[in-house]
């Protein structure tokens, strides 16, 4: 893929045939879709101008032939606009290309340079562009108000320009499978947005309640990965999960992307702790361009929240190379525990509630979040899972409205 402002350097026709060798079958079967989605993640751009907020997109391709290029060679792209910079990890993209996603927080012209691990492999090293960012011109609230962060008095969620932002959230833990078809999943989209939820809460990567590396796991382009310690990467699989990530960008919906879970019987760490950045690492690269909230891992050991533990790890990786810093949460049974001597890695504090009917509203059940609400430095509290409405041939409409109104009127930033 050539970069867009035309900057790069040529590339020969005898590269081209060498790069056109090296492609698999099921990278070619695929390459209909990529550029489609090519085109979808900037569709803002005209010539070297990009609208502020929206996807900018270039690719670097390099003739030199690594191993598993998705675990030998990291490629960044440092991007900037007067004395601002970010630094954006790229993904490999197959054969031997690597990409970028950028969405400029403000206006101004820009220059970018890539810097690689392999800093010998000059097809990639010292790559240089330019683009100039103008005002977004659309009706997308999270890209005319910009990205979601915590609000000034660290209670609630607002975008970049300070429009106050109401978290609004749906659970679709598995959504990203092909169990759930692309025309069910446009219309679950539409159905959730005309009834004003504005999160949704997927999974990327090991799914709860059911083991991994099954063809449950599958969505259009099969498993995520095809070696259980995560560095075999099925790409067709990535291709596919951003289709339905975007959808629910463009539709006003912000993705709240769950990077693994942490129960027994479905822990991600079963692929290591250094594989697990990795797919943290490839996350950030293809998603965090967008107005994304993360959630760590599904129920794992709540010291992640202070720093302790595996998953704190994995934590402060994450921090080091998400360049927007988009709010962070675990999703764990309780809060933080506020002890003198804490490292703090959440933005907001996410708990859970009760699936036993109405036992979700019992004082017990909201101490939960108000204990949470209460420990200091302030951030944002919700309850990120409960009741779920028919579960269990129970915990219809009545209990739903009285849990939401519950935590409301308790000091959460949403529900």
């Amino acid at each position: 893929m050539k970069n867009r402002t035309g900057k790069m350097k040529n590339r020969t026709d005898a590269k081209q045939q060498i790069m056109n060798s090296r492609q698999r079958p099921t990278e070619r079967r695929f390459s209909s879709l990529i550029v489609l989605l090519s085109v979808l993640m900037g569709i803002t751009t005209q010539g070297d101008k990009v609208a502020q907020w929206a996807v900018f997109e270039t690719s670097f391709e390099t003739v030199k032939q690594y191993a598993n290029p998705f675990t030998d060679v990291e490629v960044n792209v440092v991007f900037q606009c007067g004395a601002e910079r970010w630094t954006m990890p790229a993904f490999w993209a197959g054969n031997g290309k690597w990409t970028v996603r950028f969405a400029p927080p403000v206006k101004g012209n820009y220059i970018y340079r890539v810097t690689c691990s392999d800093a010998q492999n000059t097809d990639l090293q010292g790559q240089e562009g330019a683009f100039e960012v103008v005002e977004y011109g659309g009706n997308n609230a999270l890209l005319k108000h910009g990205f979601i962060k915590v609000s000034a008095n660290k209670r609630y969620f607002e975008h970049a320009d300070g429009t106050p932002f109401f978290w609004l959230g749906d659970t679709w833990w598995k959504g990203l499978a092909k169990r759930l078809t692309w025309d069910g999943f446009q219309e679950l989209t539409a159905d959730r947005k005309s009834k004003g939820f504005s999160v949704v809460q997927i999974v990327c990567g090991r799914y709860p309640d059911e083991p991994g590396f099954t063809a449950r796991w599958e969505n259009e382009g099969g498993m995520p990965y095809t070696s259980k310690d995560f560095r075999t990467i099925n790409l067709a699989y990535f291709d596919y999960a951003d289709r339905r990530i975007k959808h629910l960008v463009d539709s006003g919906i912000v993705p709240a992307i769950v990077g693994g879970w942490g129960r027994p019987d479905c822990n991600s760490l079963e692929a290591g702790v250094d594989n697990i950045k990795r797919h943290w690492r490839y996350l950030a690269a293809r998603y965090s361009a967008l107005p994304v909230v993360w959630i760590l891992a599904g129920e794992i050991d709540t010291a992640t929240k202070w720093g302790q533990g595996p998953w704190a790890e994995v934590a402060k990786y994450l921090r080091t190379i998400d360049p927007y810093h988009h709010p962070l949460s675990c999703h764990c049974a309780t809060g933080r525990r506020g002890a003198a001597g804490d490292e703090c890695l959440i933005d907001y504090d996410m708990v859970g509630g009760s699936h036993d009917g109405w036992n979700a509203v019992t004082p017990d059940t909201l101490a939960i979040l108000t204990s949470a609400w209460a420990i200091r430095p302030r951030m944002p509290v919700l309850c990120g899972e409960t009741a779920y409405e028919g579960h269990m041939q129970q915990n219809w409409q009545d209990l739903q409205r009285h849990i939401f109104w519950m935590y409301m009127l308790n000091g959460a930033a949403g529900h």
